[in-house]
Protein backbone atom coordinates (compact mmCIF):
# COMPACT_ATOMS: atom_id res chain seq x y z
CA UNK A 1 0.00 0.00 0.00
CA UNK A 2 1.22 3.10 -0.98
CA UNK A 3 1.69 6.55 1.07
CA UNK A 4 -0.81 8.23 -0.45
CA UNK A 5 -3.49 5.25 0.01
CA UNK A 6 -2.77 4.59 3.63
CA UNK A 7 -3.46 8.04 4.27
CA UNK A 8 -6.84 7.90 2.29
CA UNK A 9 -7.71 4.75 3.82
CA UNK A 10 -6.97 6.51 7.27
CA UNK A 11 -8.82 9.19 6.58
CA UNK A 12 -12.10 7.29 5.47
CA UNK A 13 -11.98 5.29 9.06
CA UNK A 14 -11.35 8.33 11.00
CA UNK A 15 -14.45 9.60 8.96
CA UNK A 16 -16.56 6.28 9.83
CA UNK A 17 -16.00 6.45 13.23
CA UNK A 18 -17.15 9.97 13.56
CA UNK A 19 -20.00 9.27 12.21
CA UNK A 20 -20.57 6.28 14.08
CA UNK A 21 -20.28 8.33 17.43
CA UNK A 22 -22.71 9.60 19.53
CA UNK A 23 -21.85 13.34 20.87
CA UNK A 24 -22.86 15.14 24.32
CA UNK A 25 -22.75 19.31 23.80
CA UNK A 26 -23.01 21.50 26.95
CA UNK A 27 -24.14 25.06 25.33
CA UNK A 28 -25.79 28.26 26.43
CA UNK A 29 -27.82 30.49 24.90
CA UNK A 30 -29.32 34.42 25.79
CA UNK A 31 -33.49 34.45 26.57
CA UNK A 32 -34.71 37.79 27.99
CA UNK A 33 -30.56 38.67 28.74
CA UNK A 34 -30.02 35.60 30.71
CA UNK A 35 -27.60 32.41 29.93
CA UNK A 36 -29.60 29.55 30.11
CA UNK A 37 -27.85 26.36 29.75
CA UNK A 38 -28.99 23.06 27.91
CA UNK A 39 -27.14 19.83 26.99
CA UNK A 40 -27.09 18.15 23.43
CA UNK A 41 -27.16 14.91 22.94
CA UNK A 42 -26.66 14.27 19.56
CA UNK A 43 -27.24 10.37 18.03
CA UNK A 44 -24.75 8.98 15.88
CA UNK A 45 -26.72 8.79 12.79
CA UNK A 46 -26.96 12.76 13.13
CA UNK A 47 -24.11 13.64 10.39
CA UNK A 48 -26.50 11.80 7.83
CA UNK A 49 -29.73 12.47 8.64
CA UNK A 50 -31.38 15.55 7.11
CA UNK A 51 -33.48 16.14 10.23
CA UNK A 52 -33.96 14.27 13.53
CA UNK A 53 -36.80 13.57 15.72
CA UNK A 54 -35.95 15.62 19.08
CA UNK A 55 -36.92 14.82 22.69
CA UNK A 56 -36.95 17.44 25.59
CA UNK A 57 -36.03 15.72 28.67
CA UNK A 58 -36.32 18.68 32.10
CA UNK A 59 -35.21 17.88 35.05
CA UNK A 60 -37.50 17.45 38.64
CA UNK A 61 -37.98 20.38 41.22
CA UNK A 62 -34.37 20.77 42.85
CA UNK A 63 -32.59 18.53 40.03
CA UNK A 64 -30.18 19.74 37.52
CA UNK A 65 -29.66 18.82 33.94
CA UNK A 66 -26.91 17.00 34.01
CA UNK A 67 -27.85 14.43 36.70
CA UNK A 68 -30.98 13.72 34.54
CA UNK A 69 -29.05 11.72 31.69
CA UNK A 70 -27.80 9.08 33.99
CA UNK A 71 -31.62 9.03 35.81
CA UNK A 72 -33.66 9.01 32.64
CA UNK A 73 -31.34 6.47 30.73
CA UNK A 74 -32.36 7.93 27.33
CA UNK A 75 -28.97 8.14 25.41
CA UNK A 76 -29.18 4.45 24.33
CA UNK A 77 -32.56 4.38 22.79
CA UNK A 78 -31.52 7.66 21.37
CA UNK A 79 -28.53 6.31 19.18
CA UNK A 80 -30.38 2.91 18.53
CA UNK A 81 -33.14 5.06 16.76
CA UNK A 82 -32.09 8.64 15.66
CA UNK A 83 -33.54 11.08 18.30
CA UNK A 84 -31.98 14.21 19.20
CA UNK A 85 -32.28 14.63 23.54
CA UNK A 86 -31.89 18.21 24.84
CA UNK A 87 -31.68 18.55 28.39
CA UNK A 88 -32.02 22.06 29.61
CA UNK A 89 -31.30 23.48 33.08
CA UNK A 90 -33.98 25.99 35.23
CA UNK A 91 -32.98 29.05 36.96
CA UNK A 92 -32.97 27.84 40.90
CA UNK A 93 -33.75 24.27 39.85
CA UNK A 94 -37.32 24.41 39.18
CA UNK A 95 -38.84 25.50 35.76
CA UNK A 96 -41.32 28.58 36.38
CA UNK A 97 -44.95 27.88 35.69
CA UNK A 98 -47.24 30.75 36.83
CA UNK A 99 -49.68 29.78 39.56
CA UNK A 100 -48.27 26.42 39.90
CA UNK A 101 -46.27 25.51 43.41
CA UNK A 102 -43.20 25.07 43.87
CA UNK A 103 -41.03 23.75 46.54
CA UNK A 104 -38.39 26.00 45.56
CA UNK A 105 -39.09 29.36 47.74
CA UNK A 106 -38.60 32.82 46.19
CA UNK A 107 -39.45 31.65 42.66
CA UNK A 108 -38.32 33.55 40.11
CA UNK A 109 -41.68 34.20 38.45
CA UNK A 110 -39.92 36.87 36.19
CA UNK A 111 -38.36 33.64 34.20
CA UNK A 112 -40.31 33.44 30.98
CA UNK A 113 -39.64 29.36 30.55
CA UNK A 114 -42.20 28.99 27.69
CA UNK A 115 -39.87 31.39 25.97
CA UNK A 116 -36.85 29.79 26.68
CA UNK A 117 -37.84 26.50 25.13
CA UNK A 118 -39.73 28.04 21.92
CA UNK A 119 -36.11 29.90 21.53
CA UNK A 120 -34.32 26.80 22.48
CA UNK A 121 -36.20 24.89 19.64
CA UNK A 122 -35.64 27.51 16.88
CA UNK A 123 -31.92 26.87 17.63
CA UNK A 124 -32.18 23.13 17.57
CA UNK A 125 -34.05 23.43 14.28
CA UNK A 126 -31.61 26.32 12.74
CA UNK A 127 -28.39 24.64 13.96
CA UNK A 128 -29.08 20.97 14.78
CA UNK A 129 -31.15 19.75 12.18
CA UNK A 130 -34.47 19.22 14.65
CA UNK A 131 -37.48 18.23 13.14
CA UNK A 132 -40.28 20.78 14.27
CA UNK A 133 -43.03 18.32 13.17
CA UNK A 134 -41.69 15.95 15.56
CA UNK A 135 -41.02 17.95 18.88
CA UNK A 136 -41.62 15.56 22.19
CA UNK A 137 -41.45 16.44 26.30
CA UNK A 138 -40.84 14.18 28.85
CA UNK A 139 -39.89 15.00 32.72
CA UNK A 140 -40.55 13.95 36.07
CA UNK A 141 -42.32 15.39 38.77
CA UNK A 142 -42.21 18.86 37.89
CA UNK A 143 -40.37 18.33 34.17
CA UNK A 144 -43.51 16.53 34.23
CA UNK A 145 -45.76 19.14 35.12
CA UNK A 146 -43.74 21.35 32.72
CA UNK A 147 -44.15 18.93 30.43
CA UNK A 148 -47.89 19.45 30.45
CA UNK A 149 -47.53 23.05 30.46
CA UNK A 150 -46.13 23.07 27.31
CA UNK A 151 -48.27 20.77 25.80
CA UNK A 152 -51.12 23.73 26.39
CA UNK A 153 -48.33 26.99 26.67
CA UNK A 154 -46.67 25.91 23.31
CA UNK A 155 -49.07 23.63 22.04
CA UNK A 156 -48.26 24.81 18.39
CA UNK A 157 -45.28 23.60 18.57
CA UNK A 158 -45.38 20.43 20.65
CA UNK A 159 -46.00 16.92 19.16
CA UNK A 160 -46.48 15.04 22.05
CA UNK A 161 -45.58 14.40 25.54
CA UNK A 162 -44.77 11.50 28.32
CA UNK A 163 -44.76 13.12 31.86
CA UNK A 164 -43.94 11.37 34.94
CA UNK A 165 -45.50 11.31 38.19
CA UNK A 166 -47.37 14.29 37.19
CA UNK A 167 -50.66 16.55 36.81
CA UNK A 168 -51.85 20.05 36.24
CA UNK A 169 -53.39 22.08 39.26
CA UNK A 170 -57.27 22.35 39.46
CA UNK A 171 -56.93 25.80 39.10
CA UNK A 172 -56.11 26.26 35.41
CA UNK A 173 -58.13 22.90 34.75
CA UNK A 174 -60.77 25.03 32.74
CA UNK A 175 -58.06 26.84 30.79
CA UNK A 176 -56.59 23.95 30.06
CA UNK A 177 -56.13 22.70 25.96
CA UNK A 178 -54.25 22.17 23.30
CA UNK A 179 -54.34 23.99 19.88
CA UNK A 180 -54.25 21.03 17.79
CA UNK A 181 -54.86 16.82 19.31
CA UNK A 182 -51.80 16.06 20.96
CA UNK A 183 -50.82 12.11 21.95
CA UNK A 184 -50.23 11.82 26.01
CA UNK A 185 -48.38 9.34 27.55
CA UNK A 186 -48.37 9.38 31.77
CA UNK A 187 -46.99 7.24 34.03
CA UNK A 188 -47.90 7.96 37.53
CA UNK A 189 -47.64 5.77 40.60
CA UNK A 190 -50.81 4.87 42.76
CA UNK A 191 -48.76 5.58 46.13
CA UNK A 192 -46.81 8.69 45.19
CA UNK A 193 -46.66 10.81 48.07
CA UNK A 194 -45.62 14.40 46.57
CA UNK A 195 -48.18 14.24 43.22
CA UNK A 196 -50.74 12.18 44.72
CA UNK A 197 -52.55 9.68 42.26
CA UNK A 198 -56.08 10.89 43.87
CA UNK A 199 -54.96 14.46 43.84
CA UNK A 200 -54.24 17.23 45.99
CA UNK A 201 -51.52 18.83 47.59
CA UNK A 202 -49.16 16.19 48.36
CA UNK A 203 -46.68 15.82 50.71
CA UNK A 204 -44.05 18.49 50.64
CA UNK A 205 -46.01 20.78 47.83
CA UNK A 206 -47.56 23.29 50.10
CA UNK A 207 -47.82 26.43 48.28
CA UNK A 208 -45.61 29.51 48.72
CA UNK A 209 -47.32 33.01 47.50
CA UNK A 210 -50.85 33.11 47.69
CA UNK A 211 -51.25 32.81 43.71
CA UNK A 212 -50.11 29.47 43.88
CA UNK A 213 -51.39 26.24 43.82
CA UNK A 214 -50.68 22.78 44.65
CA UNK A 215 -54.13 21.42 44.72
CA UNK A 216 -53.48 18.50 41.69
CA UNK A 217 -55.96 17.13 39.35
CA UNK A 218 -56.75 13.11 39.96
CA UNK A 219 -54.95 11.45 37.68
CA UNK A 220 -57.72 9.70 36.12
CA UNK A 221 -59.99 13.08 35.77
CA UNK A 222 -56.97 14.76 33.96
CA UNK A 223 -56.66 11.23 31.43
CA UNK A 224 -60.66 11.91 31.10
CA UNK A 225 -60.04 15.80 30.11
CA UNK A 226 -56.83 14.64 28.28
CA UNK A 227 -58.85 12.68 26.32
CA UNK A 228 -61.99 15.36 25.43
CA UNK A 229 -59.34 17.42 24.00
CA UNK A 230 -58.30 14.66 21.66
CA UNK A 231 -62.23 14.20 20.68
CA UNK A 232 -61.68 10.71 22.21
CA UNK A 233 -64.43 8.07 22.52
CA UNK A 234 -62.44 5.09 22.13
CA UNK A 235 -62.25 2.61 24.97
CA UNK A 236 -59.39 1.91 26.67
CA UNK A 237 -57.77 -1.31 25.24
CA UNK A 238 -56.73 -2.69 29.43
CA UNK A 239 -53.40 -4.37 29.49
CA UNK A 240 -51.61 -5.65 32.78
CA UNK A 241 -47.78 -5.89 32.19
CA UNK A 242 -46.07 -8.52 33.24
CA UNK A 243 -44.44 -8.67 37.30
CA UNK A 244 -41.09 -9.08 35.62
CA UNK A 245 -39.97 -8.06 39.80
CA UNK A 246 -41.98 -9.70 42.34
CA UNK A 247 -39.67 -8.48 44.69
CA UNK A 248 -40.37 -4.69 44.08
CA UNK A 249 -43.86 -4.48 45.64
CA UNK A 250 -45.55 -3.24 42.54
CA UNK A 251 -47.54 -3.71 39.66
CA UNK A 252 -48.33 -1.58 36.09
CA UNK A 253 -51.08 -1.59 34.03
CA UNK A 254 -51.76 0.05 30.65
CA UNK A 255 -54.50 1.75 29.67
CA UNK A 256 -54.39 2.61 25.48
CA UNK A 257 -57.36 5.12 24.35
CA UNK A 258 -56.46 4.96 20.29
CA UNK A 259 -58.30 8.16 20.00
CA UNK A 260 -57.12 8.14 16.15
CA UNK A 261 -54.02 10.15 15.14
CA UNK A 262 -53.50 11.13 19.01
CA UNK A 263 -53.46 8.28 21.73
CA UNK A 264 -53.51 8.88 24.91
CA UNK A 265 -52.38 6.28 27.89
CA UNK A 266 -51.92 5.78 31.64
CA UNK A 267 -49.54 3.62 32.89
CA UNK A 268 -50.90 3.18 35.99
CA UNK A 269 -48.26 2.00 38.37
CA UNK A 270 -49.91 0.11 41.11
CA UNK A 271 -48.27 0.97 44.65
CA UNK A 272 -45.70 2.76 42.94
CA UNK A 273 -44.09 6.27 44.40
CA UNK A 274 -42.57 9.28 43.13
CA UNK A 275 -40.21 7.40 40.48
CA UNK A 276 -38.75 6.86 37.78
CA UNK A 277 -39.63 3.18 36.75
CA UNK A 278 -36.44 0.54 35.93
CA UNK A 279 -34.97 3.49 37.48
CA UNK A 280 -33.18 4.07 41.10
CA UNK A 281 -34.44 4.54 44.17
CA UNK A 282 -33.09 8.06 44.94
CA UNK A 283 -34.45 8.92 48.28
CA UNK A 284 -36.03 6.34 50.63
CA UNK A 285 -39.13 4.74 50.44
CA UNK A 286 -40.52 6.68 53.18
CA UNK A 287 -40.04 9.59 51.70
CA UNK A 288 -40.52 8.86 47.93
CA UNK A 289 -42.50 5.61 48.11
CA UNK A 290 -41.16 2.31 45.90
CA UNK A 291 -39.73 2.22 42.60
CA UNK A 292 -41.55 -0.26 40.30
CA UNK A 293 -38.79 -3.09 38.53
CA UNK A 294 -41.26 -4.27 36.04
CA UNK A 295 -40.85 -2.16 33.29
CA UNK A 296 -38.26 0.73 32.25
CA UNK A 297 -40.45 4.03 31.84
CA UNK A 298 -37.63 5.21 29.40
CA UNK A 299 -38.75 2.36 26.51
CA UNK A 300 -42.46 3.33 26.84
CA UNK A 301 -41.35 6.32 26.03
CA UNK A 302 -39.80 6.42 23.36
CA UNK A 303 -42.30 2.94 22.41
CA UNK A 304 -44.76 5.96 22.47
CA UNK A 305 -42.99 8.54 20.65
CA UNK A 306 -41.99 6.22 18.07
CA UNK A 307 -45.48 5.96 16.74
CA UNK A 308 -46.27 9.42 15.82
CA UNK A 309 -45.64 9.76 12.25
Amino acid sequence: MTPKLSLAFLLSVLQYFSFAQSQDIDKTISVDNRERQFLIHLPPSFKTKKSLPVIFAFHGGGGEYKKTIRYYNLTGLADENGYIVVYPNAINKAWSMHGVSSRVKNIDNNVDDVKFISTLLDYLIANYKADNKHVFCTGISRGGIFSLFLAWQLSDRITAIAPVCASIPQAISTMYSFKHPTPVLLINGTEDPLISYNGGAGKFNGRNEGSETANMMPTEELISKIKQLNNCTSNAVVTNLPDNDQHDGCTATSYYYSCNNASVELLKVIHGGHTWPGGFQYLPKMIIGKTCKDFNAEEKIFEFFKKIK
